[in-house]
């Protein structure tokens, strides 16, 4: 996956769940990716929709804050 610029942006759960270290980590929890994917899913099923007005994006829009993961190069 590489390195994060942390100030900046927290990674998507697409760009969590594509790191190889959750493989080894959902394997330990006796789940897959896509399993952990479903558990979130029904999770955020039974949070109240009033609680998610309080939520806030954890990015700037990518063209105000450059909210992206670092070039390889």
């Amino acid at each position: 996956m590489g390195l994060w610029n942390m100030l900046r942006c927290e990674p998507s759960l697409d760009e969590l769940l594509a790191d190889e270290m959750m493989a080894a980590v959902t394997r330990s929890a006796g789940t897959d990716r896509a399993g952990l994917r479903e558990m979130l899913r029904e999770l955020a099923q039974r949070v109240p929709a009033d609680r998610f007005a309080a939520l806030r994006p954890r990015c700037a829009p990518p063209a105000a804050a450059a909210c992206h993961r670092p070039s390889a190069a």
